[in-house]
């Protein structure tokens, strides 16, 4: 099974959860943050599945952790961003991806 790493999206006001479409591979850094690395899934679709807060963190103990990096959502969401095996980026949109050049 291949792996994927997850970045959520850093509270900024300047940001919208509606549509990002200026995200780049340079800016990553500043305006996301690394929450899972080497996690097994079969597709983007099921990375999704994963990081909902019901499926990796049932009982809230995800909340530690998104809190002591500065997040404030638990499960991902539109905006959020996940890296492939091949070493893509792909940005969640509110209805499938958009890889992040």
């Amino acid at each position: 099974m291949d792996t994927y790493a997850v970045y959520y999206q850093r509270p900024n006001p300047d940001f919208t959860f509606f549509k990002r479409d200026d995200l780049t591979i340079a800016n990553l850094e500043k305006t996301h943050t690394l929450v899972k690395k080497g996690l097994p899934a079969s597709s983007k679709d099921a990375v999704f599945t994963k990081m909902q807060g019901e499926n990796w963190s049932p009982k809230g103990q995800a909340a530690p952790l998104i809190q002591s990096l500065g997040l404030q959502h638990t499960s991902m969401s539109v905006n959020d961003v996940l890296r492939d095996p091949e070493g893509h980026f792909w940005q969640c949109m509110d209805l499938g991806w958009r890889q992040i050049n």
